[in-house]
């Protein structure tokens, strides 16, 4: 199991465990195989991780990350927060490059 962010999550993937609401309501059931419709009525209802089944313990890969920064800062003109934003980007891509050099 992988707790992934509603951000990265993809068609295809399965859940390993229920969504639920605040009040306790079933969003998804566990087992649902994830549709590009059921994610983004998750993301409307407010869902920010899902439990999803499988084995990743690398976590999502850079490229990933890199786009999910960037639709977080989509639409800011804070110049602060965009520093922020290049900061988060810089790292992300030295981790990048410290990977490519390993073997």
């Amino acid at each position: 199991m992988e707790l992934v962010s509603i951000t990265v999550a993809r068609p295809g993937q399965i859940l390993a465990r229920a969504v639920t609401n605040p009040t306790g309501a079933t969003l998804c059931p566990a087992g649902y195989r994830l549709t590009l419709d059921v994610l983004a009525r998750l993301r409307n209802a407010g869902v920010e991780s899902l439990l999803i089944e499988g084995d990743n313990p690398r976590g999502p890969r850079v490229e990933e990350r890199i786009e999910a920064v960037r639709r977080r800062f989509e639409g800011v003109d804070d110049p602060i927060l965009l520093q922020i934003q290049a900061t988060i980007e810089k790292r992300l891509n030295l981790m990048r490059l410290e990977h490519e050099k390993k073997p």
